[in-house]
């Protein structure tokens, strides 16, 4: 799957959207109109509005990536930025979930998670438990940056800008790295403590392309 969003409006099919309620908390409600491609670049759009499926209130974008592109291991390539006008988002681009939906079993891998915009880190779950190994990036994630976040034989290598060096490898197992099938997912959210107070300002997650390898 290799997206350059070239094409304005909605985005390309093999994306479902998110579409009211979802994730972490109550507070978090997500609108399909929050994603949408203009100008080459996919947006994924925080913004209060007035009215919705979850009454007046803070709106997301959100989208996993369909079951035809699902895999045990994957290579995910992207470049993207965060825009922001006085308020910003928890964030996770990319995380790979279970298509089986066996949460935390089945494994969740956080690649570039954050509601800072000077760092990020990546979370792999695991266990019944929700077990987790992580480590973090020193970023500024206003400016663009290419990633690639690689999973091959329970060995993920993290790249940032320059794709021959690694800036982060975890030698992991069965155990931390679940074999099972998963999907990329672009998630937007308010933060754990809750929505923001006011009801101004927006943050806009752009991704210039994205493109998904599988073995």
């Amino acid at each position: 799957m290799n997206d350059r969003f070239t094409r304005a409006g909605r985005p390309p099919a093999h994306w479902s959207l998110y579409d009211g309620p979802y994730g972490s908390g109550a507070h978090n409600c997500a609108r399909p109109s929050h994603d949408y491609v203009s100008g080459g670049v996919l947006h994924l759009l925080m913004k209060y509005r007035t009215s919705g499926d979850c009454g007046a209130g803070w709106y997301t974008g959100g989208m996993m990536l369909s079951k035809a592109h699902q895999s045990i291991d994957q290579r995910i390539t992207l470049r993207w930025r965060v825009a922001y006008r006085g308020v910003h988002a928890h964030r996770v681009i990319p995380m790979r979930w279970p298509s089986n939906g066996s949460w935390p079993e089945g494994g969740e891998e956080d690649y570039c998670e954050a509601t800072s915009l000077s760092q990020c880190k990546t979370f792999l779950h695991y266990g019944a438990d929700n077990s987790q190994e992580s480590h973090g990036y020193r970023v500024d994630l206003t400016r663009w940056h290419t990633w690639r976040f690689s999973r091959r034989r329970h060995v993920v290598r993290v790249y940032r800008d320059r794709m021959t060096t690694p800036i982060w490898v975890y030698r992991g197992s069965s155990t931390t790295l679940p074999d099972t099938l998963k999907r990329v997912v672009l998630q937007q959210e308010c933060r754990f403590a809750g929505c923001p107070t006011r009801t101004t300002g927006r943050e806009d997650i752009r991704i210039d392309w994205i493109r998904v390898e599988n073995p």
